[in-house]
């Protein structure tokens, strides 16, 4: 009796071994049938497509120079292997964007031209054209751009469209001026770091003086757009670094204009006369200058140079009297105009 116990017992154990291993033997074929699975999907072009578009999203969000590395890897690869994809002139694109975005604008060019030439009649030619003569003129090759330009501009599906128009603004433009930048559309509002590279708009009012005053009465001087207000916290606590950059340069070819956003003029007048702030100051009641310059928070500074253009915005601390103290050098070593001879009669 006691044997034959001792044999069911082991029977049984036996059989949950058994079947224990047949349950990890089934386990590990399921693994391995979905990893399959996986790596056959994800060797399907559509999922390789949605995987460079998601790339291409966060680079939206956040330009980072690891991600268009990557971009660029997996555009190309996938250029390769799926030539004829419904999706592939988008590839193109964005992998000559990113080239460009990386500075390598000739590869750039070289990509866009092949989709040009290859598929003319794609979605992404439109956008390929305008970006092709972007590339041109940031190399400086006017030419090529105003070729790409005339191609968009004429094109018989694309040529009324908005990036045409775009095309069309640029080809009016001075050749010289064109850096591969698109222009902005008229009336749209910018942000501070958008203005970089643009001329100041110029404005005519009345300062707190009762004197006229506008900006092209400043040009051969660096003028720092100082837009403030006393209720202003952070306007405030910047002010003294603002009165020792002013203190500095003032002599040397450099004014601050004021442009206060108070909401009324007694706190304003007292603010100055207290703290002796000798630039020149304008209310702005009406928000006409400060709807110029799309302003939206405080404080808000737009540093120009003698020629009337904005090379930095938005700067406090340190860095205002260091880009101040730069663009002050530069322009008091630029040579003076030369007075035009008279001729007798």
């Amino acid at each position: 009796m006691f044997f034959r116990n001792a044999i069911d017992a082991q029977e049984n154990e036996n059989r949950v071994i058994f079947a224990a291993l047949i349950f990890v033997l089934a386990s590990l074929a399921l693994v391995v049938f979905c990893a399959n699975l996986v790596d056959a999907a994800s060797e399907k072009p559509g999922y390789k497509y949605q995987e460079i578009k998601a790339i291409a999203k966060k680079l939206k969000q956040r330009s980072d120079a690891e991600d268009l590395e990557k971009l660029v890897e997996k555009s190309r690869a996938f250029i390769a292997s799926h030539p004829k994809h419904k999706r592939v002139d988008e590839v193109y694109y964005l992998l000559g964007d990113a080239l460009v975005q990386l500075e390598r604008v000739e590869d750039g060019i070289e990509v866009f031209e092949e989709l040009i030439k290859d598929y003319r009649h794609a979605r992404y030619v439109e956008r390929c054209l305008l970006d092709l003569g972007l590339a041109y003129d940031k190399l400086s090759k006017h030419d090529l751009a105003d070729a790409a330009y005339k191609k968009l501009v004429n094109h018989p599906k694309y040529g009324s469209r908005s990036l045409a128009k775009f095309a069309q603004q640029l080809l009016e433009q001075d050749k010289t001026t064109r850096k591969g930048e698109l222009p902005k559309p008229p009336g749209a509002r910018l942000n501070s770091r958008d203005w970089i590279g643009h001329p100041a708009l110029d404005f005519e009012v009345t300062d707190l003086d009762g004197e006229v005053l506008s900006l092209e009465a400043y040009r051969g001087q660096i003028v720092l757009l100082d837009f403030w207000a006393t209720w202003c916290g952070p306007c405030i606590a910047e002010m003294p670094n603002v009165k020792r950059t002013y203190e500095k340069y003032k002599d040397q070819k450099f004014q601050i204009i004021g442009i206060s956003l108070d909401r009324s003029m007694q706190p304003l007048k007292a603010y100055i006369e207290k703290e002796q702030l000798g630039w020149i100051h304008y209310w702005d009641t009406t928000n006409k200058v400060s709807s110029m310059y799309s302003v939206q928070a405080i404080p808000s500074t737009f540093l120009i140079d003698g020629e009337g253009v904005i090379r930095k915005t938005n700067l406090r601390g340190t860095a205002l009297e260091t880009a101040v103290a730069e663009l002050v050098k530069e322009n008091l070593a630029k040579p003076a105009p030369k007075k035009e001879e008279t001729t007798s009669q």
